[in-house]
């Protein structure tokens, strides 16, 4: 009996489509589940199928369904990154090009030159004390089995694609591109709903409570500004990660300083409307979406200088370093007390940084690397 053939790259590019998977979208509601989600919804890309850990769905698995399923693929990816109880689980192979909408998702299949991998940023392994210590364990080797194996990676932002090639010099991927996120597309259609407790003036930080963020500093220099003094508050709101319950306490403890829950779109979409300025002066960020989302409803940010940040709000937005708190309080006030004339002048090079977000630009972007990975396949 003759061997049986092995699939070529070649084979696995037939029909010109490539496969997703989105697992992320079982257990994650941040911006890296918007971006994924935006991207299949809305850029009428050439789809395969679409994978949550082993099952092919048109959505995301839900209630139990979704919790089990969760929750092996939890313990496959833990099992074959750094051994568990499923680490003898074989990957999954795809019979197309893969593009993972995360590296988390790696470990679960086996990753060739041709798959994709959407890198949100590599803070885990360049700044590991932002991070809790097993995420940092986890994600050392499935980003060293990225380097090693090569695929297409694309990134949020250049400040991640430079971090990427600072950690792996020598790596080789198959090739590298920067397709920004688009702005969410059904936020600024969603109907607003006043949040209680809420009234303007008010500056406004939208981002995970925690230590990335830098909302301690924040609201130190929020205390240091006397803003509170002169009726202006200083609202924040987002999910939670490592640092979270010192923020909560600082919040606590600050007058003026109001601490949201993560809110409902339609809440989020009055706080953008009703904000004085925005406020995001993180240590590390992938993109920074709500940074985007604030220039698109007409608000001046103040960003971290020589960040990411600034990379996406470009050269109309006030600027901080994120570990000067003296700093940080002149510009919240200056944010605070700007003049509409000079809300306007800053608003025209705001407008014309976040147009390089509009969701016509990231359909083209992403059509063209889809497109890309579907002839490097079939040319393998």
């Amino acid at each position: 009996m003759s061997a049986q053939r092995q699939p070529l790259a070649s084979d696995a590019a037939r029909g010109g489509r490539v496969d997703v998977d989105f697992s992320l979208a079982i257990h994650n509601r941040t911006g890296k589940y918007f971006i994924g989600r935006d991207l299949l919804d809305t850029a009428d890309l050439p789809v395969g199928n679409v994978h949550y850990w082993r099952v092919a769905a048109a959505r995301p698995p839900t209630g139990l369904l979704g919790r089990v399923i969760g929750r092996l693929q939890l313990l496959h990816v833990q099992g074959q990154a750094l051994g568990g109880p499923l680490r003898l689980l074989p990957r999954r192979r795809s019979p197309r090009p893969l593009l993972h909408l995360d590296p988390f998702t790696v470990p679960t299949t086996v990753l060739r030159p041709i798959d994709a991998v959407l890198c949100h940023d590599v803070g885990p392994l360049s700044h590991p004390e932002l991070f809790d210590a097993h995420v940092c364990r986890l994600y050392r080797p499935i980003y060293d089995e990225i380097a090693r194996i090569g695929p297409h990676l694309i990134f949020v932002s250049e400040a991640s694609r430079r971090a990427f090639a600072q950690l792996y010099p020598d790596a080789t991927p198959t090739s590298t591109r920067v397709i920004y996120p688009a702005i969410r597309s059904g936020l600024a259609g969603t109907p607003a709903a006043p949040v209680p407790g809420v009234e303007s003036p008010f500056l406004l930080t939208v981002g995970s409570l925690g230590d990335r963020k830098n909302q301690l500093r924040c609201i130190a220099a929020f205390a240091r500004s006397g803003l509170a003094a002169r009726g202006v508050d200083y609202v924040l709101c987002g999910a939670r990660e490592p640092g979270f319950e010192a923020v909560i306490a600082a919040a606590e403890a600050t007058p003026g300083v109001i601490c949201l829950p993560y809110v409902s779109d339609a809440e989020l979409s009055w706080l953008y409307a009703h904000a004085a300025g925005f406020v995001l002066v993180s240590l590390l960020e992938g993109f920074g979406m709500p940074v985007a989302e604030a220039i698109d409803r007409g608000l001046v940010p103040l960003v971290s200088r020589d960040s990411v940040l600034h990379e996406v709000a470009g050269g109309g937005a006030l600027l901080a370093d994120p570990e000067d708190v003296d700093e940080i309080a002149s510009a919240m006030t200056a944010l605070a007390t700007m003049t509409q004339e000079q809300r306007s002048q800053r608003y025209v090079s705001l407008r014309q940084a976040s147009q390089r977000f509009e969701l016509v630009k990231i359909r083209d972007d992403w059509r063209a690397a889809f497109a890309e990975i579907v002839q490097a396949a079939a040319t393998a």
